[in-house]
Order: C-alpha cells, then sequence, then structure tokens
C-alpha cells in the first residue's frame, strides 16, 4: 500500500511541473489613446528653396511668444513603448530675415511618427526618450511685407525632418495616463537649400481611450 501511494505522489508531482510548463505566458497588454500637447519654441529657423528665391533666404525667431498646439494619436504600452502619429502647428509672429528685411511670421505644420520609450524609472518619475521622422510644411514672411514686386511671398515649402526628445515623466497609479515634460530638438532639410531647425520645451497630456 505504501508503494501505491509513493507512486501516486510522484505521478502527482510530475504532472503538476508538466501542467506548470504548458501554462501559456500571459501576453503583454497593448492600449491605444491620444494626447494634447503644448509646445513653446526657444529657436526656429527656416531656409527656402532657391526654387522660391535665389540667393538662398532664410527666416527665424528666438523665444516664440505664442504655444504651437498639436494632437498625438498612439498605440503601445506605457511601460515598454508606444508608437504615435502626431500633427501640430506652430506660429511665430515675428519670424524674420535679419540679413534682408522681407516680411515677418512663420507658420510651422510638422507631422511625424514616433516611437517612445523609457530609459530610466524612479517610482512614479520616469526619464523616456522619443526618436521620429516625418515632414514640415512651413511658410515665412506671412506679414508686413515691404512692397517690392521682384520678391516673390507666401510660398509654402516642405521639408523632411528628424526628431528626439528627452522626456520627464509623471506616471500615474493608471499606467497609460502621463504627463510630461520635454525638451525637443526636431531638424531636416530637401533639395534645393530647404533647411529647417527647432529645438523647444513641449507639455504633454496623455490619456488611453476608454479609461
Amino acid at each position: 500500500m505504501k508503494y501505491i501511494l509513493l507512486c501516486l505522489c510522484i505521478l502527482g508531482l510530475s504532472f503538476g511541473k508538466l501542467h506548470a510548463q504548458e501554462a501559456p505566458k500571459a501576453k503583454p497588454k497593448v492600449y491605444a489613446g491620444y494626447a494634447l500637447f503644448l509646445n513653446y519654441n526657444l529657436y526656429s529657423w527656416f531656409q527656402k528653396p532657391n526654387t522660391i528665391e535665389s540667393p538662398l533666404s532664410s527666416s527665424g525667431q528666438v523665444l516664440n511668444v505664442l504655444p504651437g498646439l498639436g494632437l498625438n494619436l498612439w498605440v503601445g504600452d506605457i511601460d515598454h513603448w508606444m508608437v504615435s502619429i502626431e500633427g501640430g502647428i506652430e506660429y511665430l509672429p515675428f519670424a524674420v530675415d535679419t540679413d534682408v528685411y522681407k516680411g515677418m511670421g512663420a507658420l510651422s505644420i510638422p507631422i511625424l511618427a514616433k516611437m517612445q520609450f523609457p530609459i530610466a524609472k524612479q517610482k512614479s518619475l520616469w526619464l523616456m526618450l522619443h526618436v521620429g521622422a516625418g515632414a514640415q510644411l512651413l511658410y515665412t514672411d506671412i506679414y508686413a511685407r515691404p512692397d517690392v514686386p521682384s520678391i516673390v511671398f507666401n510660398r509654402s515649402f516642405t521639408a523632411v525632418v528628424g526628431e528626439v526628445g528627452v522626456h520627464l515623466s509623471a506616471v500615474g497609479y493608471k499606467r497609460q495616463h502621463i504627463r510630461e515634460l520635454e525638451l525637443f530638438f526636431r531638424a531636416g532639410g530637401a533639395p534645393f537649400g530647404t533647411v529647417s531647425f527647432t529645438t523647444g520645451l513641449r507639455l504633454t497630456f496623455w490619456n488611453r481611450f476608454g479609461a
């Protein structure tokens, strides 16, 4: 009888181990949501292609007085990664060419695909990084233009841009709801001398759909 009980115990333990090994691992969840952001441009500089104006002409501004606005749609899991598509609008009313005056104001409309992930975690305060790429539609010399018939005004141009940003993120008990401050750098160009460069601070409010 003892031998029978011992055999049954061994079989039970073996079956338990086999069942534990075969149990499927929990798959990480993927969420979807949106983010609203405000950004403050510390410095912006745009150079037109020579197909619009030759010799090359540029326009820039330090410390913009108006915030940029934008919307972001994302999928992922904040604990590991998020991918997103975002669009924004940035108006710089005092952007000007300091070499030859041709008017004031610039409008920037960046559209980017981005990937963001944490690089350090300390309780609810995380350090995160993002990289992205996309296109930026630009207008310069919008108003207060001089009366010079030979200058072509208000023709838009586009730059292909890349962006990198470092985020200080406050992650609450609701994991996919984040409040963060970010320092970003965006730069790029296009044929015929087009150049774009922007750096600034961004305040972002991340939220999950359905929560």
